[in-house]
């Protein structure tokens, strides 16, 4: 055969015609890789955010999506409460009732060995004295999860407790349930996202559990009726995280140097504590930053997350740092600048103080709250009497309910108990129990009181407002201002007739019949007309060490009989004066609703194994046809 050149040439220009034109073979060029999800912040900040953490930054916790702002979760699940007076219900939905049966069977119900007898699940869920319940509770998107009790440790000890936070309840919304009052949360998990059944339920995350402490707020009008939600209520610190929860910090531009930077700058800010078992900041690579909350700052994550965010990271020239922010503030004095100048300000800390002393009487509010706010998180003796004068006179409404609280929480100073003080007889209601408060919080002498059977703190002081306030967050509280007292002659019946209050033969005494539901017989005692020692009479359980009569009523049912009291009133002041009655603002409802109706930042989406439906109601819907699955084992 003879060798020819251009046949050899026409041949190969042939094969590569081919293959280009050929669209089933893929190329090794062709192959996509994968790319890193990525937050789609592009990285532009105001002015008074250049230089900070929060330029460089955008959050990831729990839930594995981006922020540009701290916020907290949303815990739910399904629980049982016990100990109802014949209110409860067993009306639910199939799935739920079917979830809830395979709980209590893991938690032993129907077992004789564990402590339940031969009650059944099923038995439990259809008593009258039982109700299927929602609950919720807000977490910290970094918090401490409960820890193993090491050998020789009680599990209940202090330092093994994971984060605690106050939880919702109310009933399903299908159940015939008319009240939750005197009931009893049984241990309850909790998970982020949805209500869901069955496998598609999301890692539990913390546990809830406790007595329910009915919502006692009512309209000051309304007596004669009762406006008491009674199917709604909360568990005082209730809940308890179990799992450690993590929080990142993720660079908008992978930058070893830049992450190592921030590291440096939040660990010198916030160096690792005793206990806290890591630094604060870590490296994981080139984009990513592992944050733990110190345990000093476990009781206000938010705080911290806002400090940490606001942190220079040059950290030379503090004093030019903090003067170049007022004259960024002092140029632009809008809220945002004001809010973010102060966190700034607390960030750099003391050094930050000679600059900000200027603004303590700038003519503009907003520079002038900004330096007084963060004077008084530095807790700097020289903004006091401009604080107080901001308490007494007001920037604004808010403006002077936030003074009080800066005042409450500096440290020990004379000066500001005296400059409080006049507050409690303030026109304003709200004036008068911030004040209260700020005063118990600081240990005032003129509020006098301490904590009842370890069940809720009870406080009085005078004051020309005669008013009874409960709280309903963390360690409850009754604060009581005016000689407050029950008025004579009172038939008093509440309860299906289980206590009745009737007046005594004696002078400034009255006579109590009460009958608990477990106990078989009527217990009659006496009391004084005084409210403060009704009080603690109502809650107080006697035992040989404190031997003084009492009914030993929870909290909730202490003040639902103050509140009954209140509403048919028998409750008065010394001058014969009407009696407010008021309850803390309902902020952790407020707060959960504000959570439920916001929408995230930025989603980073196809992250968790589970899709979520967009669509999908928050609980579960009885209009549609029940699937009951199986839980996964």
């Amino acid at each position: 055969m003879v060798y020819n050149p251009q046949m050899r040439i026409i041949a190969l220009i042939t094969i590569l015609f081919l293959i280009a034109g050929c669209d089933t073979i893929e190329r090794a060029d062709q192959k996509k890789l994968p790319k890193r999800a990525r937050p789609t912040f592009n990285g532009e900040v105001p002015n008074m955010l250049r230089g900070t953490v929060k330029q460089h930054v955008a959050l990831r916790g729990y839930t594995k999506e981006y922020r540009d702002e701290y916020k907290p979760l949303i815990a739910a699940g399904y629980g049982l409460v016990v100990n109802l007076d014949g209110t409860g219900s067993q009306d639910v939905p199939p799935q739920v009732r079917a979830h809830m049966i395979a709980d209590l069977a893991k938690r032993g119900v129907g077992e004789s060995t564990r402590g339940w007898g031969g009650l059944t699940p099923e038995a439990l869920l259809d008593s009258k004295d039982t109700a299927v319940v929602i609950v919720e509770g807000i977490i910290p998107q970094v918090a401490t999860g409960k820890k193993p009790a090491p050998t020789g440790v009680r599990k209940d000890h202090p330092d093994l407790k994971g984060t605690l936070f106050d939880v919702q309840i109310f009933v399903e919304p299908s159940s015939g349930t008319s009240s939750l009052e005197g009931g009893t949360l049984l241990p309850t998990i909790l998970r982020i996202g949805d209500l869901r059944t069955g496998r598609t339920q999301a890692k539990d995350i913390a546990i809830a559990q406790g007595p329910i402490f009915i919502n006692p707020f009512a309209d000051p009008e309304a007596v004669g009726s009762d406006s008491i939600h009674r199917t709604s209520g909360r568990i005082l610190e209730g809940g308890e995280v179990t799992k450690t929860i993590s929080m990142q910090l993720v660079l908008f531009s992978p930058s070893h140097n830049r992450t190592i930077d921030i590291q440096t700058a939040i660990n010198r800010r916030f160096p690792e504590e005793p206990g806290q078992g890591t630094v604060t900041a870590r490296a994981m690579n080139d984009e990513l930053i592992d944050i733990t909350v110190p345990p000093s700052w476990s009781e206000s994550v938010d705080d911290f997350m806002n400090l940490m965010l606001h942190i220079n990271l040059r950290t030379k020239n503090a004093e030019k740092n903090a003067l170049d922010i007022k004259r960024l503030l002092v140029a632009d004095p809008s809220p945002k600048n004001a809010d973010a100048a102060s966190w700034r300000w607390q960030a750099i800390g003391d050094r930050s103080l000679t600059v900000i002393r200027e603004l303590y009487d700038y003519a503009e509010d907003l520079p002038r709250l900004a330096a007084m706010r963060t004077g008084g998180r530095l807790g700097d003796p020289i903004v006091i009497p401009h604080l107080l004068d901001a308490a007494i006179n007001g920037i604004g409404f808010s403006g002077r309910l936030e003074a009080i609280d800066l005042l409450k929480e500096m440290p020990t100073d004379p000066q500001i108990e005296l400059g409080l003080r006049p507050l409690i007889n303030d026109e304003n209601l709200e004036i008068r129990l911030r004040t209260a408060e700020a005063l118990i919080d600081r240990g005032d002498y003129t509020m006098k009181g301490g904590v009842i059977d370890k069940k809720f703190e009870l406080f009085v002081a005078e004051s020309d407002y005669p008013l009874i306030y409960c709280t309903q967050a963390g360690l409850p509280r009754i604060i009581l201002l005016g000689d407050l007292k029950i008025q004579q002659p009172i038939m008093f019946d509440t309860w299906s007739h289980r206590l009745i209050i009737k007046e005594s033969n004696e002078k400034d005494v009255i006579d109590v019949r009460y009958q608990a539901k477990d106990q078989r017989g009527i217990v009659e005692k006496q009391s004084s007309t005084t409210l403060p020692s009704f009080i603690c009479f109502l809650a107080h359980k006697p035992i040989p060490e404190s031997p003084s009569e009492g009914l030993n009523l929870s909290y909730s049912r202490t003040v639902g009989v103050l509140h009954s009291l209140w509403r048919e009133e028998y409750l008065l002041s010394s001058k014969d004066s009407r009696v407010d009655f008021k309850a803390q603002q309902d902020r952790l409802l407020a707060a959960i609703n504000k959570l439920t109706s916001n929408t995230y930042i930025e989603p980073r989406k196809n992250f968790d194994d589970i899709v979520e439906d967009d669509e999908a109601p928050r609980f579960i819907d009885i209009k549609r046809p029940p699937i009951v699955e199986e839980d996964a084992k």
